[in-house]
């Protein structure tokens, strides 16, 4: 992710986010309610309705989302039994292992188990699904945008499902460099697998911890296309408008889009 002080090439390129941030990206999510309702529940409860329909399933997952955001996996992981994370920094990767491992320095997720709880109607339930996910991570590994390639692909075999959280825009230039970096997050699905994607639509910045980070406005048109021309078959696809308290951020709509991959290109 990229500060307003760096190099927008660079910045977008590692993905960068300074480790003192990741407690100010919790902050970011949970003092403005109505952020929170859009960017944490609104997902969690959409992808939950639709994942218990029960047709997305699988042996594996692979999440390449931004930053240490890991509360996208809660509504999505059940039908998986093994689950990849991949992440463009060290930091990131640290960060997420403090959360794997229950360090007490880890970032705390309550707040999106909570809804997960409430969701289902369960809360011990939701206790034990956290730690089942942390179990059912078998790999969390560092990926390059600027390879050919994300990963090896004889160490990540493809996966029945692939995540998405936020991280096209921010890693990406302009539309032309969208569309390549998506094709090398496809190439990680296999063919008739199902891509899960969250992202922004018309945003072009948001602040977390006095930084501003840059992202690429897209418009929803652009993104349906990018899809279908990347042989996808869009089969769910919810958009909710922004209606935040704060100017921390200034997207149009948060989309989630399920899709399944029908055609290799």
């Amino acid at each position: 992710m990229l500060s307003a002080s760096e190099p927008r090439d660079e910045g977008l390129k590692q993905c960068k986010m300074a480790p003192t941030n990741h407690s100010a990206l919790l902050c970011f999510l949970e003092q403005d309610s109505l952020f929170l309702e859009q960017a944490v529940k609104y997902p969690l409860r959409t992808l939950y309705t639709e994942f218990a329909s029960g047709y997305i399933k699988g042996e594996s997952l692979i999440d390449v989302s931004i930053g240490p955001l890991i509360f996208p996996l809660f509504p999505v992981f059940e039908p998986f039994r093994e689950i990849i994370v991949l992440k463009f920094n060290d930091d990131c990767i640290k960060e997420l292992d403090k959360w794997r491992t229950s360090d007490p320095g880890a970032c705390d997720w309550s707040h999106a188990v909570e809804f997960m709880a409430e969701l289902e109607g369960n809360s011990a339930v939701w206790t034990h699904k956290e730690e089942e996910l942390k179990r059912r991570i078998k790999h969390l590994l560092k990926c390059d945008v600027s390879a050919e390639n994300l990963v090896d692909e004889r160490t990540v075999p493809k996966a029945d499902c692939l995540l998405t959280a936020w991280i096209l825009e921010t890693i990406s230039q302009d539309e032309t460099s969208y569309c390549n970096n998506f094709k090398k997050m496809s190439a990680l699905l296999k063919l008739g697998g199902h891509l899960v994607l969250i992202g922004d639509i018309q945003g072009s910045f948001f602040i977390v911890g006095g930084h501003k980070y840059h992202i690429l406005p897209i418009g929803e048109e652009f993104l349906r296309k990018t899809l279908e021309d990347e042989g996808y078959s869009i089969v769910f696809y919810s958009a909710v408008g922004r209606n935040a308290e704060k100017q921390t951020t200034n997207y149009e709509k948060i989309v989630c889009i399920i899709a399944r991959k029908v055609r290799e290109r």
